[in-house]
C-alpha cells in the first residue's frame, strides 16, 4: 500500500506519459519538420520500466502504457503539441545562438528529447540539466545507458544495465554526470531559497548564461513553492551571469471551459494550484514582475503562437511556410474550439540579472510586455 503522497506523485508522474504520448502522436502525424528519432527509445524504457516504479504491478503499467500510446490523439491535440514544442524550441535555439556557450536547466525534464537534440547540435558549447522525480530519471537513465545513440550524444561510456525487479530499480542510483550533461533526481519542492540544495547546484555553473525551461511544472506546486523555486535560482544566479525562466503551462481565464479543464483533471485526481490563483496573463505578468521581481516580462497564449488571433506576418513565432504544412496535415474543422484551446494555455518569459538581456526574444509578437 502506497501512501496518500506517493499516490499523489505518482498521479503527477504519470502526466509525464501524457506528453511523451502526445509528442509520439504529433511526431507520427509528421507534424515537426525534422522527425524526432529519440522518442521510441523513451517508450521503451517506459515499457520495460514503469511495472519497477512505485504503486504499479505489471498488469496496471501495461493497462496505462496501452490507454495512453493506444489512443487516438484530436487534430487539436496535435496542433498544440505541435505549437508548445516548436516555441519552446525557437526560444531555446535563439538563446544558444546568441550566447553561445550556455546552459539549459529543464525542470521535469522526464521523457523530454530536446537535451538529445541540442546536445547532438551543440554539445560542446551548451551545458544541459534535467532535473526531476527519481523515478522518472531512473527511467530515462536506462533509455539512455541502454542505447549506443543516447549514450554517445550524452557522452555516457558507462555498460548498460539490465534492471528486471523492483529491488534493483530501488537501488538504482539515478543520476548521470557527464562533461556536458547532468541528469539529477530530486524532488523540486524541497528547493529553498537559502541555496542549501547542494545536490543541485554542485552540477550547475552559475558563470554561464542560463534559461531555465518549465513545461507544464511549476503548476503542480503551490503559490508559495513557486516563490520559493524561483527565488533558489534568482539567489543561485546573483549578480552573476544571465539568468532566464521560460513556462509553459495551463490557465483558467475563470471561465466556462477552465472550469471544465479543472473538473476533468480533478476526476484523475490533479490538482493545478497556480491554474486559478493567475488565471491570466495579467495575473501571471504580476506575478513575475512584482512577486519574483524579475525584469523584460513577456507572456502570450498558445492561440497568438499559432497565428489563430493576428495576421500571423509581424513578428510570427510560426512563418508562413510551416503553418500551411501543419494545416494539410490533419482537417481542423472548429477553428474556434482549437482557438479556445489554445487562450488556456500560456508562455512566459521573464530574466533575473543585470547581464545583458536576450535580444531576440523580441522578434516574436507578445501579448504582454
Amino acid at each position: 500500500m502506497i501512501s496518500p503522497q506517493e499516490k499523489q506523485d505518482k498521479v503527477i508522474r504519470a502526466t509525464d506519459l501524457d506528453a511523451l504520448s502526445c509528442r509520439y502522436s504529433a511526431n507520427n502525424k509528421s507534424y515537426f519538420s525534422k522527425p524526432d528519432p529519440f522518442i521510441d527509445s523513451l517508450i521503451s524504457s517506459y515499457k520495460m520500466h514503469l511495472p519497477l516504479c512505485t504503486g504499479y504491478t505489471n498488469m496496471s503499467a501495461n493497462r496505462t502504457l496501452r490507454s495512453v500510446f493506444n489512443e487516438q490523439k484530436l487534430p487539436l491535440i496535435n496542433r498544440g503539441t505541435y505549437l508548445r514544442t516548436e516555441s519552446i524550441d525557437v526560444i531555446t535555439q535563439e538563446f544558444i545562438k546568441e550566447f553561445k556557450k550556455c546552459q539549459v536547466i529543464s525542470l521535469g525534464g522526464g521523457s523530454d528529447t530536446r537535451c538529445f537534440r541540442i546536445l547532438e547540435e551543440h554539445g560542446e558549447d551548451v551545458r544541459y540539466c534535467e532535473i526531476d522525480f527519481h523515478e522518472s530519471v531512473k527511467i530515462k537513465k536506462l533509455a539512455i545507458i541502454n542505447d549506443k545513440k543516447l549514450a554517445d550524444i550524452v557522452k555516457y561510456d558507462e555498460e548498460s544495465q539490465s534492471i528486471t525487479s523492483k529491488e534493483e530499480f530501488a537501488r538504482l542510483e539515478s543520476n548521470i554526470h557527464t562533461e556536458n550533461y547532468h541528469l539529477i533526481g530530486y524532488d523540486l519542492r524541497e528547493l529553498t531559497g537559502a541555496l542549501d540544495s547542494g545536490a543541485i547546484l554542485e552540477y550547475v555553473d552559475t558563470s554561464l548564461p542560463t534559461l531555465i525551461l518549465s513545461e507544464c511544472v511549476l503548476c503542480y506546486l503551490n503559490p508559495k513553492e513557486n516563490e520559493r523555486i524561483i527565488e533558489f535560482w534568482k539567489n543561485a544566479f546573483a549578480s552573476k551571469a544571465l539568468l532566464a525562466l521560460l513556462i509553459y503551462e495551463p490557465m483558467s481565464l475563470n471561465d466556462a471551459f477552465g472550469t471544465t479543464m479543472t473538473h476533468n483533471l480533478s476526476n484523475r485526481g490533479i490538482n493545478l494550484l497556480t491554474f486559478n490563483e493567475y488565471p491570466n496573463l495579467e495575473a501571471r505578468y504580476k506575478f513575475l514582475s512584482e512577486k519574483c521581481q524579475s525584469s523584460n516580462v513577456k507572456l502570450t497564449d498558445m492561440s497568438n503562437v499559432g497565428g489563430y488571433d493576428s495576421d500571423n506576418t509581424t513578428k510570427a513565432w510560426i512563418n508562413s511556410k510551416d503553418l500551411a504544412r501543419i494545416n494539410r496535415l490533419e482537417l481542423v474543422d472548429e477553428i474556434e474550439e482549437i482557438r479556445l484551446l489554445l487562450k488556456h494555455y500560456c508562455l512566459c518569459y521573464c530574466e533575473f540579472s543585470h547581464s545583458p538581456s536576450l535580444k531576440t526574444i523580441n522578434k516574436w509578437k507578445w501579448i504582454l510586455e
